[in-house]
Order: structure tokens, then sequence, then C-alpha cells
């Protein structure tokens, strides 16, 4: 199997989740890594696939970080790991993770620190997570993401005290 091979055995994988096809899928994904093991946007799909539609968050895992591993140049390995993070409840693994890539150029820098702040969020440093869901506005274009982001600056403003409200005023 060459690499061109691999490419459009992927490409069909992809398609198959398109038509939400999942386990033949799973199958063409397994297909791809046991001939080239270092495929990382195989490694991105498989993680994509066992955390959002079979809920295996170990399997989940491994291949997610496989795809950073073997695919640092793919963006959507990394925010697929920081949505898997919130997910397994690893809100200091999400911080430590996203404070070592957001500056990278190949992630999507409003995910990361949008993940950033759900994590100081459910940790209850909800300064924190308001200084983070600042920074993800300002680096995104999405009308979407933008929206949830101002969402959740709203939801953690009413879980401040007076005083820290305060403080955002004085900032």
């Amino acid at each position: 199997m060459s690499d061109n091979r691999a490419e459009n055995l992927f490409f069909e994988a992809d398609q198959l989740i398109d038509e939400n096809k999942i386990i033949e899928a799973k199958e063409m994904l397994y297909e791809i890594i046991a001939e080239f093991p270092d495929y990382g946007r195989a490694h991105n799909h498989l993680g994509w696939l066992y955390n959002i539609k079979f809920n295996n968050y170990p399997k989940a895992k491994r291949h997610l970080e496989l795809a950073v591993k073997f695919a640092p140049d793919y963006h959507a390995a990394y925010s697929n790991y920081a949505y898997l993070l919130i997910d397994m409840n690893m809100y200091d693994d999400m911080i430590s993770f996203g404070e070592k890539i957001v500056r990278t150029s190949v992630v999507d820098k409003s995910t990361i620190l949008n993940k950033m702040g759900q994590a100081y969020e459910l940790k209850g440093e909800i300064m924190e997570a308001h200084k983070h869901y600042k920074l993800a506005v300002k680096e995104t274009l999405n009308n979407k993401a933008l929206d949830a982001i101002y969402a959740s600056i709203n939801r953690v403003k009413g879980k401040m005290s007076f005083l820290q409200k305060l403080r955002l005023i004085n900032q």
C-alpha cells in the first residue's frame, strides 16, 4: 500500500463517517493504521469515533495522543484531544496541554483557549476561566463559536462574587 493509497483510504473513511457508516469507517481506519501505524490522521478519526460515537475514553485518548504525535501539523487532532480531556474531567491535563500547544501555529487557538476556560470554570477558578474565554474571543472569526464563547463569559460572570465583578471593571 502506498502513501497515496493510505490517503485515498483515509478520504473514503472520512466519507463513510459523513454518511454515518461508523462501523465501516472504523474498520477502514484500522486497515490504514495496520499498514501505516504512524498515519496520524487515521488515529485522529479513530480517537474522535471512540470519544463521540463509542464513549470509550481510554481508546479515544490513546488514538488522539498518537494523532498528535504522528500528525503534529494536523490541527483537528489538538482540538479533538482538548474536547476529550474535558469529557474525561481531566481539567489540569487540559490546562497543561493548552499552555503547551496554544502558541503553536497549527492549532485552533480559539478552541484550545475555550477548552482551557472550561477547565478553569469546572475547577471553580472563575477569574482564570473568564480570562481564557476573553482570549478565545480574540482568536475566532466563527460567529457560532463566538456566540458560544460569549454565553460562557456571561455564565462565569453569573458565578462571580461582587468583588470579582469589581476586579473585572478595574482591569
